[in-house]
C-alpha cells in the first residue's frame, strides 16, 4: 500500500462516535506525557446555499520526535480540514507555550484519505512534522512497536467531559486492556442483554460494524467500562470528545512508551430505564462503552511511519 504526503480539503466533524479529555481521569502535566492539544480548522460545503460552513475541532496528539518536532495523532481528525496554500491542514498547537514550544509551523503531514479510514479503521493515524522552536524540556515519547501483549495502559488526552473546563493539561487514567476485541459480552455482559434486549442489539451492531471495517483485529486495542464485578461503571476513566489521537502509554524502564493512540469511541444510542447507571441526569456523551486504540506496531502502520521517516520525520522507537 502506497502512502503519500497528503492534502486534505476535507474538515472535521469527526466520525459520529469518534473520540474527541479522559472522563474521570486525573490531570497531569502535559510535559510529563508529551501530550499535545491540537485545534483544527474545518469547512463544510452547504450545497443548499452554496456557502462554506466553517468550524473548529480539537484532537490530542503525542510528541514522538523533536528534530524536527514530530507528532502522531488520529487521521479522522482531519475530515473536512481547511488547508493552506501548500494543501496542508490548518491547525494550531494550543498548549505550545506550556510544552516549551515557542513557534511552530506544519510543514508536512502523512495520513490516508478519510474515505480510506472509513473503510479500514486500522489506518486511523496521522504523522505531522513541524518547523518549530523548542526548548530542552520538550521530550519525545518513543513508540514501543515490538510488544505482543499489553495488559494495562495509561490513556491521556485533552478531551472534555460534560462538566469539564478547558485547562492547560491533559487528563489521564489507568485502564486494563480487553483480551479480545471480538467478544461483545466483554463489553456488555449477558445480564444487560436480558434486561434490555433492543438497546443491547443496537450497541452490538455498532460493535460489529467496527469489526467489519478493520482489516486485522490485531490492529486494535480496546478498553471497556466494566468494573471488577462485570458491571458498567460510569466513574471509570474513558476517552471522550477531544481525546482522538491521544497516547496509550506503558511505563517501562523508568520511562513512558506509546503503544497506541485513541481512535474511536462507541456510545449508547439512547438511555434505558432498566440499566441503573443511566439514572444520572447527564447526556449520552458521558456513556461510552468501548474505546479503541490503534496499535502502532502493526505492519500497515509501520509502513506509514517508515514513509514519514524517509520524508524527514523524527520518530523515536524503543
Amino acid at each position: 500500500m502506497k502512502y503519500n504526503l497528503v492534502i486534505f480539503f476535507a474538515a472535521i466533524l469527526v466520525i459520529s462516535n469518534s473520540a474527541k479529555a479522559i472522563i474521570h481521569g486525573e490531570s497531569i502535566n502535559a510535559k510529563t506525557v508529551s501530550t499535545v492539544n491540537l485545534n483544527i480548522k474545518h469547512q463544510h460545503y452547504l450545497r443548499s446555499s452554496n456557502l462554506w460552513d466553517k468550524y473548529e475541532s480539537n484532537c490530542s496528539a503525542v510528541i514522538v520526535g523533536t528534530n524536527p518536532l514530530t507528532l502522531i495523532t488520529a487521521s479522522h481528525c482531519f475530515k473536512e480540514a481547511s488547508v493552506d496554500s501548500l494543501q496542508l491542514p490548518i491547525l494550531n498547537i494550543e498548549n505550545a507555550e506550556d510544552l516549551g514550544i515557542s513557534q511552530h509551523k506544519l510543514i508536512k503531514a502523512f495520513l490516508k484519505p478519510y474515505e480510506d479510514v472509513e473503510k479500514n479503521v486500522g489506518l486511523d493515524i496521522a504523522v505531522l512534522i513541524f518547523e518549530a522552536s523548542i526548548d530542552e524540556t520538550v521530550v519525545a515519547i518513543p513508540i514501543k512497536n515490538n510488544i505482543d501483549y499489553v495488559e494495562n495502559v495509561y490513556l491521556c488526552g485533552f478531551g472534555l467531559g460534560y462538566l469539564d473546563k478547558k485547562g492547560p493539561n491533559p487528563k489521564c487514567g489507568n485502564r486494563k486492556i480487553l483480551k479480545s476485541v471480538n467478544d461483545f459480552y466483554q463489553i456488555l455482559p449477558e445480564s444487560y442483554e436480558i434486561s434490555d434486549q433492543m438497546l443491547h442489539i443496537k450497541a452490538r451492531a455498532q460493535f460489529n460494524h467496527k469489526q467489519e471495517i478493520t482489516n486485522s483485529a490485531n490492529t486494535l486495542l480496546a478498553v471497556n467500562r466494566l468494573d471488577d464485578k462485570g458491571k458498567y461503571s460510569e466513574t471509570l476513566p474513558m476517552p471522550t470528545f477531544g481525546d482522538s489521537g491521544g497516547p496509550w502509554l506503558i511505563h517501562e524502564n523508568g520511562r513512558y512508551c506509546v503503544v497506541a493512540i485513541s481512535s474511536y469511541v462507541e456510545r449508547f444510542y439512547n438511555k434505558s430505564v432498566f440499566w441503573k447507571f443511566f439514572n444520572r441526569d447527564t447526556p449520552l456523551s458521558e456513556y461510552p462503552y468501548i474505546a479503541y486504540g490503534i496499535r502502532l506496531g502493526e505492519p500497515e502502520i509501520q509502513k506509514l511511519l517508515d514513509s514519514a521517516i524517509k520524508e524527514g520525520a523524527d520518530i523515536q522507537f524503543n
